[in-house]
């Protein structure tokens, strides 16, 4: 091959390097995506599509039931559903749980309904708290808790910023007292708190919602819960469930 031949052939060779890394460049910036966890597409090591491996979202979900649920009287006609929830997971966080609380009646029959959302914070124990549920002259005996639905992600379990403080009950004055402190050095806004007592059974008697709405710098906070209604059975335990609502 002569040199004008060769020439030919490199000048050639240049312009298809540089078209082809043109080419390259283009579908670099104006066409490839790099994986993530929201392309829909099973890449970058992911158990499911956009789940798990170095995704937050997790593939498989635990079942979510009520350790109990109980409906209890605060007037006449009147009721609290209450129900206690465990997130069975240590390393998972869940949105937009829903859940229905039902009521029947001693034939079996539904008397009243509540629906509603919550989340749960990894290994997080909880209250779903359905306050003053009208009957009228039907008297619930059971409570029956459904949850489903939401979106699990992976998280770390976070430290309770609220210490309890528990005091006495006071069944004839019908009160139940606690203190509770800010261990934090910044304030805390929106508590929930839900006073359960119990028989000696361990079967709840009555419960009661307070919401505190500011705790200072390491400071404390005295609340009172306290009932209409005489205690049906004397109180043997008590427990007291703290959260922050995460409400805006």
């Amino acid at each position: 091959m002569d040199w004008a031949r060769r020439r030919k052939t490199m000048i050639a060779f240049g312009i298809v390097l540089v078209m082809g890394a043109i080419v390259a460049l283009g579908w670099y910036f104006f066409i490839y995506q790099p994986p993530s966890c929201n392309d829909g597409i099973l890449n970058q090591a992911e158990l499911g599509i956009d789940c798990d491996g170095p995704c937050k979202h997790m593939c498989v979900v635990p079942r979510v039931d009520a350790l109990w649920s109980r409906a209890v009287k605060t007037s006449d006609g009147v009721y609290h559903g209450v129900a206690l929830v465990k997130n069975p997971l240590s390393n998972g966080s869940a949105t937009g749980l829903n859940y229905t609380m039902s009521l029947y009646d001693s034939g079996n029959i539904l008397v009243a309904e509540r629906r509603g959302t919550f989340d749960l914070a990894p290994g997080e124990t909880r209250v779903l708290f359905e306050a003053n549920i009208i009957t009228r002259e039907r008297t619930p005996v059971r409570a029956f808790m459904k949850i489903d639905g939401g979106s699990w992600d992976k998280a770390d379990v976070t430290a309770q910023v609220v210490r309890i403080i528990p005091g006495v009950v006071d069944e004839e004055k019908r009160t139940f007292t606690a203190t509770f402190e800010n261990t934090t050095p910044r304030t805390v806004s929106a508590v929930i708190a839900d006073a359960l007592l119990y028989d000696a059974e361990g079967i709840l008697i009555t419960a009661s919602e307070s919401r505190i709405p500011t705790i200072p710098p390491r400071g404390r906070q005295d609340v009172v819960f306290t009932w209409s209604q005489p205690f049906a059975k004397p109180v043997i335990t008590q427990d007291i469930v703290v959260r922050l609502d995460a409400t805006p």
